[in-house]
């Protein structure tokens, strides 16, 4: 049994024209240890996908169907209080610009050590001794002393490492991570994302890495979803998908990640991605894709299959091209 399984998780809004579906049918599996890819363009629902998976979308009047089990407890059927006891102590989370997300009114350590408290029952000052560990595991230099400090004393790489090390404060077995190294320079995020690897290595906790670039994937993933419009499009290893994609979406998002050295153009894919309620008919990539083949790409919507499968309906038929993945992670 899988740590994750994500089944038919759809998620509507209700706006001025009633619900309107942001998130259809999206299924997917994480295994305990693993690091899984969750992929697409923004506005494509992965973050949406990550909230409602952990119950995050009830204060905002979402409309949740599907299952999401967590070591076989649907937390979809959960009450508030049962969901709140896992989030943070068997589920983390690693929110995107963490500098917005740390409450500037505490010290960084209270803010960890008040996760510790209130998941393990810590003293104050076993929770605080537990803090500083977190941020010396991190890398923070003078943990000790830093933890004493707000957080708009820390740069946005310290910060992510501070959101880092609270959303494994209590040893969860499951993180989500989204988009972690967004508006992080080259450099720092590349040692975010060497943190992660070190950190997934030696705790084996499994890790759903939210993020636009497959470059970053290719470093960190075992596995990718790849998602369009509200649903999943792809699911393959990450060797498999960088070398033989099966979507067109897929191709198109490999062919955008440049290559230093290589001399390979680089195509971008036009237009934008539909809006909830704007959905076209028919194959909802097919208004942007290169290979639509009239009457039956805007006529019929392709499903798709549990296991590695993509929803087109001429995968059969396409030669698409991939990129080389270096051996150490990475393409070329």
């Amino acid at each position: 049994m899988s740590l994750l399984s994500i089944r038919d998780l759809t998620v509507s809004f209700r706006g001025p024209r009633g619900w309107t579906p942001v998130i259809d049918r999206v299924s997917f599996d994480v295994e305990a240890g693993s690091v899984v890819g969750l992929v697409g363009e923004s506005g494509s629902g992965k973050t949406v996908t990550a909230l409602s998976a952990l119950g995050l979308t009830r204060t905002q009047g979402a409309r949740v169907n599907g299952q999401v089990l967590f070591d076989g407890e649907d937390l979809t059927a959960m009450s508030e209080k049962e969901l709140s006891t896992r989030r943070g102590r068997s589920i983390g989370m690693i929110f995107q610009q963490a500098i917005r997300t740390l409450d500037p009114a505490f010290t960084v350590g209270e803010q960890i050590a008040e996760a510790v408290r209130r998941h393990e029952g810590l003293s104050r000052s076993a929770a605080w001794a537990r803090a500083v560990e977190m941020l010396d595991r991190v890398h923070i230099p003078r943990a000790a002393e830093r933890a004493k400090e707000y957080p708009h004393t820390f740069s946005g790489g310290m910060c992510q490492r501070a959101m880092i090390a609270m959303a494994l404060a209590c040893s969860p077995r499951l993180v989500f991570a989204d988009e972690p190294t967004t508006a992080l320079d080259v450099t720092v995020q590349s040692r975010i994302l060497a943190l992660l690897r070190e950190i997934q290595r030696e705790t084996g906790v499994a890790i759903v890495f939210i993020s636009h670039d497959l470059g970053v994937i290719a470093e960190l993933a075992q596995r990718v979803v790849v998602m369009y419009a509200g649903q999943v499009v792809e699911r393959a290893t990450v060797e498999d998908l960088f070398l033989r994609p099966r979507h067109p979406y897929t191709a198109g998002l490999l062919g955008s990640i440049p290559a230093v050295g290589r001399g390979r153009r680089l195509v971008s894919i036009p237009g934008v991605v539909p809006p909830p309620g704007g959905m076209p008919v028919g194959c909802r990539f097919h208004p942007r894709c290169a290979h639509e083949q009239a009457g039956l790409c805007d006529a019929t919507a392709p499903e798709l299959e549990l296991g590695d499968a993509a929803r087109c309906l001429r995968t059969g038929e396409l030669d698409l091209r991939g990129i080389t993945l270096d051996p150490v992670g990475g393409v070329r």
